[in-house]
């Protein structure tokens, strides 16, 4: 049988290894901002895992390589860009996958106004090669709006506004969720 003072070690050993891998997930998000702002198609890649999805606005990509074309395609659309990560929450679901939730803005040019939108991601992760990757990761919105816009209409239903589509409603928060915008 086991000693407690060997319990006691492998009970340690295994909760360093957590704060370890939250660090690592942490370093992840913040990573991915910066290089995605950056267009370094490499430093993407090494983001993603080989069978990855990336869920978002321009539709479901799979594989790795594919999600970096669209990144680098996508961007190429944009001027400059500055992706900052709020906050992040992580449920670890085994040794090598976890997943969780992270809040982030993106303040974008895409010609005249500045834009600004809102995100949150839901995320899956998986250990890779030795280190944490996107296995998946879905994007929702609760605005994406010219800068100038924003302070006036974030109430409103139709927040996104993405340059040359049509005004729609946002996923975020659910619907009938909003108290409804007084009129002046």
């Amino acid at each position: 049988p086991m000693s407690d003072a060997t319990t006691h070690d492998a009970d340690l050993a295994a909760r360093v290894r957590r704060l370890e891998d939250r660090w690592e997930l942490s370093d992840l998000i913040a990573t991915y901002g910066r290089v995605v702002d950056d267009r370094d198609a490499d430093a993407i890649r090494e983001l993603f895992a080989a069978d990855s999805t990336f869920d978002t606005v321009g539709g479901v990509i799979t594989g790795r390589e594919d999600v970096v074309a669209y990144y680098l395609e996508r961007l190429s659309e944009y001027g400059a860009s500055f992706h900052i990560p709020h906050t992040q929450t992580v449920e670890f679901d085994g040794e090598d996958r976890a997943h969780g939730i992270v809040t982030a803005h993106a303040e974008m040019s895409y010609g005249d106004p500045a834009f600004w939108v809102a995100l949150r991601y839901h995320d899956e992760y998986v250990r890779e090669d030795g280190r944490w990757r996107f296995k998946v990761r879905r994007v929702e919105q609760l605005y994406a709006m010219p800068l100038r816009e924003l302070m006036d209409e974030m109430g409103t239903e139709d927040r996104l506004r993405w340059p040359d589509q049509h005004r729609a409603a946002a996923p975020l928060p659910p619907e009938g969720a909003l108290k409804p915008r007084r009129e002046a």
